[in-house]
């Protein structure tokens, strides 16, 4: 393949030569302009060449942005997708807290916190009163209502670092970080407040209400993440047997 030096050699040889007829003390017109027809002639060439190479490397320009444009619409839409998965993989469709397996990793991840900074935290297990009479009575879509807006109350007030994730059915777990029981009791408290407040309205043709159990975990424990739930699962238990007696 020839060089840059070479690319433009018959347009150099003609200019050369006519520099030479210029200079020469023997040329005419005629020659002249014969050499200057020949010039202007390869020079047009030269033009109509050199604006196909632009027009060329413009449409490989124009073909790269739109296949770079193209890739980084893939490359975002994949991410999007994957971020969805993610979503989906770690949040109940109904309620829109965390599922049983995003929860008790974030259990596992609470427990090993507090073995290095010998620090504590509490959980609360829940179970939704009267979800299988509201069911029966008015409909799954009512229970399904139900659910949600228990979360909806739990939500209002519990903190942004604290993990509300649906274990399964109408039983629910929260996540309190570094907090005492006592302190789990106040927040349940004010749940309940704003349930029974809602209750006065009249809003629905049953009463919303729940049973808990709440837990303390220090970090001196040996309980695994099942029997932690279990002790939280047992004192629900027992509240709810309490006010049914009540009742």
């Amino acid at each position: 393949m020839p060089g840059d030096s070479d690319f433009f050699e018959a347009e150099k040889a003609l200019i050369k030569e006519a520099r030479e007829l210029i200079k020469g003390e023997k040329c005419d017109k005629k020659t002249l302009l014969k050499s200057f027809t020949i010039l202007t002639e390869q020079f047009d060439k030269l033009i109509r060449d050199v604006e196909k190479i632009i027009k060329i490397s413009d449409g490989q320009q124009e073909y790269l942005h739109r296949i770079q444009g193209d890739l980084k619409k893939e490359i975002e839409d994949r991410i999007r997708a994957e971020e969805k998965l993610k979503y989906f993989a770690a949040i109940d469709s109904l309620t829109g807290c965390y599922n049983r397996g995003m929860g008790l990793a974030f259990l596992d991840t609470e427990l090993n916190a507090i073995k290095r900074n010998k620090s504590f935290f509490s959980i609360c297990y829940i179970d939704v009163n009267g979800l299988k009479y509201v069911n029966d009575n008015f409909g799954h879509f009512e229970g399904d209502e139900l659910l949600v807006m228990v979360c909806r109350f739990i939500k209002k007030v519990i903190r942004s670092n604290d993990i509300l994730c649906r274990l399964g059915g109408d039983e629910f777990l929260i996540i309190f970080s570094n907090s005492k029981k006592e302190n789990v009791e106040k927040a349940i408290e004010r749940i309940n407040f704003d349930i029974n407040s809602e209750n006065e309205k009249k809003l629905k043709p049953y009463s919303v209400s729940f049973s808990y159990g709440i837990f303390q975990v220090d970090y001196g424990n040996s309980l695994s993440i099942d029997e932690i739930i279990q002790r939280a699962d047992a004192k629900m238990y027992e509240n709810k047997q309490k006010c049914k007696k009540l009742g």
